[in-house]
């Protein structure tokens, strides 16, 4: 096990790789704030721009985000591949960017929100699209798991601030909340623009696909942080066009050459990631904490939720992700699953449920679900697919993610979440599912820490850690390399 310093120079050594990503991360955090608008609110009804609309109006205007997060990655695909990618981060800066300026000037009426909301929605489409390609290519080995994860916190950070703004509506500040996160939003994709001038490197593995070879070493010398050429950049070089020659050999439907595997398992783990955080779940949480904190100003149990899922999600990112991925998962899910469903039957059969035991247990279940259960998933979608296949892959696990999202919305909107008679029901229909699915993430989750992408996608696919999908040609270029060397 490295030392801390060995640990901390290592961090500061690949930095540039987690550097590169900063442009997608910033314009992550500003799409995030209108997820949480939507799924992380309990003051929905109360904001300007819903006074005086129909219950259904509101509701297609929060379906909006989620509507276009679907088809963004439709408008990446046919980009991905032909473009660079700090030209298609073009596209969804300048998206976030006119939507966070529409809800600055027109923060309170109805059709200027889901108007600013599609756009967001197709930014953050393109925007988690290209990161997940990207990412899991700029990075090594080891600090791919901490790249991707950090990703995801990012995003809870977008997310979750919005339940710390969403309580404004409730008393006479000057300043309306979608007015301010319109401000956020634009703050932070401004910064995205300017990380992306300044320290955004292109995927190796797209130079070597455009023929652009001394380029891609070049830039993975760059990456790793050394001033030259080295033994180990040059494996990881035949690594990728190794990489490439096999995937070139297979099909592009994403049912072939066992694709269907690593399809499966991923649109199962962003189920389980949906069901410990969504709208009707997050509602269900936050009025349980705020009826033992009783803040009379501002609600606070957005913050306590943040505050847990941050740290936490941190703490997983920087250490337990370094050595196992497959089993933080499933005990994630395990325990998640387990708290919800004994939470849900307590709530189903008893009159009362004392309040600090309720909390208590909230928390317990923020930190659990912090420990990987959002994160992995992310994880495994930067790995897990043949190259040729990953485009079209990824656009068909998170149209799932977010048409799971919407279906929750679409038949939880009209509860009065308030009133306390729906907690039990969603608790236990969130619960049961995660029990089910940890048992299929124990037995079917290959593990890949520490697994270069080739390896990682022939796991996922069945095949074992080192059998290719085709023919191995690494040896030809392990001898070709050791000549040169």
């Amino acid at each position: 096990m490295e030392s801390c310093s060995e640990w901390i120079r290592t961090t500061r050594k690949n930095s540039p790789q987690f550097n590169t990503l900063l442009t997608a991360i910033m314009t992550l955090i500003a799409t995030g704030l209108q997820s949480g608008s939507c799924i992380f609110n309990l003051n929905l009804r109360n904001q300007a721009w819903a006074e005086g609309n129909t219950e259904f109006l509101i509701m297609l205007t929060t379906l909006c985000f989620y509507w276009a997060a679907v088809h963004g990655p439709l408008a990446a695909l046919f980009l991905v591949g032909r473009y660079e990618k700090r030209t298609i981060s073009q596209l969804y800066l300048t998206l976030a960017m006119v939507a966070s300026i529409l809800l600055i000037i027109v923060p309170d009426h109805i059709v200027a929100v889901a108007i600013a909301r599609v756009l967001f929605g197709l930014a953050h489409g393109v925007a988690y699209f290209v990161v997940m390609i990207h990412g899991g290519e700029v990075s090594t080995k080891e600090r791919r798991g901490f790249n991707i994860s950090m990703v995801n916190v990012c995003l809870m950070i977008g997310v979750l601030t919005y339940g710390l703004i969403s309580p404004m509506t409730n008393h006479n500040y000057t300043i309306d909340p979608n007015r301010l996160s319109g401000i956020l939003a634009l703050i932070c994709t401004a910064m995205g623009a300017g990380f992306g001038q300044l320290l955004s490197v292109e995927s190796p593995v797209y130079l070597i696909q455009q023929k652009r070879d001394d380029e891609a070493i070049r830039t993975m010398t760059k990456l790793r942080g050394e001033p030259n050429e080295t033994l180990e950049i040059r494996k990881d070089y035949t690594e990728f066009k190794t990489m490439l020659q096999e995937d070139g050999e297979t099909s592009r439907k994403i049912h072939r050459d066992g694709n269907y595997r690593p399809l499966i398992l991923l649109s199962l783990c962003k189920t389980a990631a949906v069901l410990t955080f969504n709208m009707a779940l997050n509602s269900v949480r936050l009025i349980i904490l705020d009826e033992l904190l009783s803040s009379t100003n501002h609600s606070m149990s957005g913050l306590v939720i943040m505050t847990i899922r941050v740290i936490f999600g941190c703490v997983f990112s920087l250490f337990i992700v370094r050595y196992s991925q497959k089993y933080p998962m499933a005990l994630s899910t395990l325990t998640s699953g387990m708290i919800l469903a004994i939470m849900g039957l307590l709530y189903l059969v008893l009159d009362h449920v004392n309040q600090y035991v309720a909390v208590i247990v909230m928390i317990i279940y923020e930190v659990v679900a912090s420990c990987g259960l959002t994160a992995i998933p992310d994880l495994y979608s930067s790995e897990a697919f043949n190259t040729k296949k990953k485009a079209m892959s990824l656009v068909s696990v998170q149209a799932h993610e977010y048409s799971t999202h919407m279906s929750i919305i679409i038949n939880t909107f009209s509860f009065d979440f308030k009133s306390g008679r729906y907690h039990g029901g969603v608790m236990m229909v969130c619960g049961v599912p995660l029990l089910l699915l940890a048992a299929v993430f124990y037995h079917w989750l290959p593990e890949t820490t520490g697994m270069t992408i080739r390896e990682s996608q022939a796991k996922f696919c069945g095949r074992g850690k080192n059998q290719p999908v085709a023919h191995d040609h690494s040896s030809t270029y392990t001898r070709k390399i050791s000549q040169e060397t």
